[in-house]
């Protein structure tokens, strides 16, 4: 039950963490429509920011629901 609890939290965190993602893409693109240099630099940072974080949740997600597997059979 307790790795059915953390698969559930961690899928939340991944889901949130890929919509930011998907907001900051968007910021990106904006950006570079308008030519603004340092807001392309900012808003590129901030992006690798959200996708390390959103390849890590998505690794602890899988990670988490595999142990649910093994655990629960």
């Amino acid at each position: 039950m307790m790795w059915q609890q953390i698969w559930f939290v961690v899928n939340m965190l991944f889901v949130a963490f890929l919509i930011l993602l998907l907001f900051s893409h968007r910021s990106v693109t904006l950006a570079r429509q308008e030519k603004a240099e340092q807001r392309i630099r900012g808003a590129l940072r901030n992006r690798s920011i959200w996708a390390v974080l959103t390849v890590l949740a998505f690794i602890g997600m899988a990670f988490s629901f595999v142990m649910n597997m093994k655990v629960n059979g």
